[in-house]
């Protein structure tokens, strides 16, 4: 796998990993929780950075890291907070 797409897997993950942080940790410890998350993901990969030689594609993978992220963090968020509602009514 090219590293570009590594790290576009990696940022979906990392985002889709914010619903379950947040239902395990509870609201007050979520941010502590997911930083730790966060940082662990991207210290773990850091060695992929090598591979990534500056092109308009490497530059494309910066630019599109944080909203793919967040973008899955905001579904997994949702999801999560929709079955946790779901599970409290009944």
């Amino acid at each position: 796998m090219k590293p570009e797409k590594r790290e576009i897997a990696l940022a979906s993950a990392l985002g889709l990993l914010a619903g379950p942080c947040y239902l395990v940790a509870g609201p007050d410890k979520f941010l502590t929780w997911y930083a730790v998350v966060l940082g662990g993901g991207i210290f773990s990969t850091v060695h992929w950075l090598k591979d990534l030689k500056p092109s308009r594609s490497a530059w494309f993978v910066w630019l599109a890291w944080p909203v793919v992220m967040l973008t899955g963090a905001a579904v997994s968020m949702v999801a999560c907070l929709f079955i946790q509602k779901l599970f409290l009514r009944g």
